[in-house]
């Protein structure tokens, strides 16, 4: 906890230090996917295991990046079928930047911590299997910003996020009712594309 909290500290202070002040905002879209899940229930007679695939899901959003070499970038972000089709997700990241300062092309790495909160019900009225709750989210990666002329350019970028202890609901026998899963870290996938402006 104690090397936590000292990344915490050193990163609000690199990102709070614009060197050399230099600011872009994306607007984006992205594909996430995550692989095949294995969820396991206790239950006092009996263990549930079932294999959920879940397809992959769209998300869209802002980022905000300053900082010419170190800096920070802030991205909010909305997916409408998070994990399943009927749950939700509104995604909060804070991460620590790092690019080359070229003029045309920019690649840059990233790592940061979030939250993503998500919320959804199935046809029953029942908790889906996608709403996991508000949940601690680490995220890193990285990309290219391609500014071709002037201010406004491309951005190609790809994440990995993992969400640590996700407990997910599975239908029980009651058609009212969930049971939760076991405990596990929830690893996915961010394949985005977005339009940058740079001011």
């Amino acid at each position: 906890m104690k090397t936590l909290g000292c990344f915490l500290v050193f990163t609000c202070i690199l990102a709070a230090i614009p060197a050399y002040a230099d600011s872009d905002l994306t607007i984006f879209g992205a594909a996430q996917h995550q692989g095949k899940l294995t969820l396991q229930s206790a239950t006092q007679t009996a263990t549930t295991t079932s294999n959920f695939d879940p397809t992959t899901f769209g998300v869209f959003g802002v980022r905000f990046s300053h900082g010419k070499i170190i800096g920070g970038e802030h991205t909010l972000a909305y997916a409408p079928n998070f994990i399943s089709s009927n749950s939700k997700a509104f995604i909060y990241n804070s991460d620590l930047l790092l690019q080359a300062p070229l003029p045309k092309i920019r690649p840059y790495g990233t790592v940061g911590l979030g939250w993503i909160f998500t919320w959804s019900k199935d046809d029953s009225g029942r908790p889906a299997i996608g709403d996991i709750g508000n949940k601690f989210a680490i995220n890193y990666g990285g990309g290219v910003k391609v500014f071709p002329a002037g201010p406004v350019g491309v951005r190609f970028d790809i994440r990995g996020y993992t969400l640590p202890s996700v407990k997910f609901n599975l239908p029980a026998s009651l058609a009212t009712q969930t049971v939760q899963t076991q405990s596990q870290s929830v690893n996915f996938i961010e394949f985005g594309l977005g339009v940058v402006f740079k001011f």
